[in-house]
């Protein structure tokens, strides 16, 4: 009897251990969060081995932020070409987990961009946390590999779809195809990022136009005509809107009307002000090495509502901030992203 009541504790334990590892591992239904507080900025600041790894940026109106740190690197990366760029921020609906997903790709540490565009990691580096501060070792996730003739992997973002219950994680890959070698954005699903559906096309622009740059917002109802809006760099800053994260894209217009065109800026980063309905729209100054500059907007849906700032009325920090994301935050966030990189001063 003791032998076989050892027997059904063992698989009793075993169990619970596969269920712990797969409750651990699946989204679980989108919370109530509570109220926002204040921003976090993941970004990079350049293009030395130092430069292109993970930097936060603290902001508690929106448009004036403060660097974390000190300044310094606050992620490493230690896999693949041992630097990242285009670092993503997610939270899990339920806002008990989150990610850092970011291009592997480091230029100028033993690569040079005609290498990173046709011969360049098909990976995407990835880090994962319960509580925004402590983060696990990077891991590699192959995403361009399954593409055929798939030759880098860029940019990537994501964000959660609740009409499939997992994340739609999509990201730039140059391919020939159809008769043009350019930059696609393709599109995979993920519940935990590291393991992905078949790569999609997401987003492709005619004839030999590339898109390497988007990134899509969602939008309260009552604002505008579509759930979601994205902003990617072309030869234009490009704004379409869509009612499904997976269906149609209405082209909206671009932000030439006010002097902003894909020669001057990419990037595009959203940012929700927590207290009211109102959107920045952060686009990289890459052209005079600028960095970030806000647009705003009540309207993500419609590019005549956009508008430059007052001058005076942003400050971007000590460091450069570069094609990055956004974090609204939580006062219990906050409190733990500060102790952990204060501010400085």
């Amino acid at each position: 009897m003791s032998r076989v009541l050892a027997r059904l504790c063992a698989v009793a334990v075993t169990a619970c251990l596969l269920f712990t590892t797969w409750s651990a591992a699946t989204p679980k239904e989108a919370a109530a969060l509570d109220p926002t507080v204040g921003y976090l900025m993941a970004h990079f600041t350049g293009e030395s081995s130092t430069n292109q790894q993970i930097y936060l940026a603290h902001s508690t109106d929106g448009l004036r932020w403060t660097d974390l740190n000190n300044g310094g690197l606050v992620l490493r990366s230690t896999v693949g070409t041992r630097g990242v760029r285009d670092p993503a921020l997610v939270r899990s609906p339920a806002g008990d987990r989150y990610w850092i997903i970011a291009t592997d790709l480091c230029i100028g540490c033993g690569q040079d961009w005609s290498t990173a565009i046709n011969n360049g990691s098909r990976n995407l580096v990835v880090w994962e946390s319960i509580d925004l501060v402590n983060w696990s070792a990077p891991w590699l996730l192959n995403v361009a590999g399954p593409i055929p003739d798939g030759r880098n992997a860029w940019a990537p973002e994501a964000i959660w779809n609740p009409a499939t219950g997992d994340y739609v994680l999509y990201w730039a890959t140059n391919v020939p195809l159809n008769g043009a070698a350019k930059h696609r954005i393709y599109y995979s699903r993920t519940a935990d990022f590291r393991s992905i559906t078949t790569p999609q096309v997401y987003l492709s622009r005619p004839g030999s136009q590339e898109i390497i740059d988007t990134q899509i917002v969602e939008v309260p109802t009552g604002v505008g005509a579509y759930r979601y809006v994205r902003a990617s760099r072309d030869d234009q800053i490009t704004i379409e809107g869509s009612n499904s994260l997976l269906g149609t894209w209405t082209t909206l217009g671009n932000l030439s009307g006010i002097g902003l065109t894909g020669a001057q800026v990419e990037g595009p980063m959203w940012m929700k002000f927590n207290s009211r309905n109102e959107w920045v729209l952060y686009l990289d100054q890459y052209a005079t090495g600028r960095g970030y500059l806000p647009v705003l907007t009540t309207n993500p849906s419609s590019p005549s509502a956009f508008r430059l700032p007052a001058s005076g009325s942003y400050a971007m920090g000590g460091t450069k901030k570069r094609h990055g994301s956004i974090l609204n935050l939580t006062a219990a966030e906050q409190t733990r992203v500060l102790a952990r990189w204060p501010a400085t001063a």
